[in-house]
């Protein structure tokens, strides 16, 4: 009896320091005024090393817009944006060569075609105007739901992305639908899982498609039938990866096939080579102002990168000393 009366009062004993040791280790040091005992500190998320940025120089165009909403650049390096119901047309300098209203609505999408023709998506329509402003033609809308958030041009090929159907449409430049890609109801690797309204397309030098696939950080390609061809991307705060529900939220290819990307959320422009190994930062967080989101992205001859700031009303533009 007096053995077990032992036993049980030294199990107590144990008991009792480790919670008294336990409780010194992990209670909040209250006395020190200076810290927040319960703070989670995430300063290093979306930092990016000085040796994965590339050496490019800066500079910056103000824009006459609080809010603009897409960027698109034409041969000879004009700048297309749109913004506040108008689309303002600027020299790659940044001189204002002209403006015009698009019906109190503004463009969720650009994309310059052969002639200056402007295409211009009106949420569910696109709508063709030349660069004075006059009207060429208003496209059938999609469907009422419809929200296309990308335009990407080839030859006689009109690619828009439809972020509300999580396809892209394939068309004539005269309008004619030629195939859809992607659907929302198909199991397989090239159906497009979108959290957000971002959703973007670009074409590779090879003149095959390549669309952001956010909701699974992937870029995908397809050939010129709309079949999978490759893919390459991973989820990943690092750098060399995309973080958050959905990225890259903006993309555009280089001449040479090289990429550069967009994120939202933690806001970062990178390069990276053909097979989508990651090259280096261009941007990051401190570039922009505070929550800034949904960067277009664009390219001219002289392989200017071009970033629209939408809730900054800039266009910066990086250019590599190389």
């Amino acid at each position: 009896m007096k053995k077990n009366t032992l036993t049980y009062l030294l199990i107590v004993a144990i008991i009792l320091g480790l919670i008294l040791l336990g409780k010194n280790i992990i209670k909040p040091d209250y006395n020190n005024q200076t810290k927040n005992p319960y703070e989670l500190n995430i300063d290093s998320i979306g930092q990016i090393a000085k040796e994965k940025y590339g050496d490019y120089t800066s500079s910056i165009i103000a824009l006459p817009f609080r809010t603009a909403k897409a960027l698109a650049v034409d041969q000879e390096n004009k700048m297309y944006v749109s913004g506040e119901g108008k689309i303002l047309i600027l020299s790659q300098k940044g001189e204002k060569i002209g403006e015009f209203e698009t019906a109190n609505k503004t463009a969720t999408a650009l994309s310059i075609g052969i002639n200056n023709t402007i295409y211009a998506a009106f949420e569910n329509q696109i709508i063709t105007y030349s660069t004075d402003g006059k009207l060429r033609k208003k496209w059938p809308v999609l469907e009422t739901d419809s929200y296309i958030t990308s335009i990407a041009i080839h030859a006689d090929l009109v690619y828009l992305a439809d972020a509300a159907k999580a396809a892209v449409y394939v068309y004539k430049t005269d309008g004619t639908l030629v195939r859809s890609i992607g659907a929302r109801d198909n199991k397989d690797v090239t159906t497009f899982i979108l959290p957000s309204y971002y959703f973007d397309v670009a074409i590779a030098p090879d003149g095959t498609p390549w669309v952001a696939n956010t909701g699974k950080h992937k870029l995908v390609n397809f050939d010129s039938e709309g079949e999978l061809k490759s893919s390459w991307g991973e989820r990943s705060s690092a750098v060399e990866g995309f973080c958050g529900c959905c990225n890259p939220s903006h993309f555009t290819i280089m001449a040479d096939g090289s990429f550069i990307t967009a994120e939202k959320g933690i806001v970062r422009v990178k390069k990276y080579d053909p097979s989508g190994k990651f090259e280096c930062a261009i941007a990051g967080p401190e570039n922009f102002k505070p929550g800034a989101t949904g960067l277009d992205v664009a390219l001219n001859s002289e392989n200017e990168i071009l970033v629209l700031e939408p809730n900054g009303g800039k266009i910066h533009i990086f250019k590599s000393k190389k």
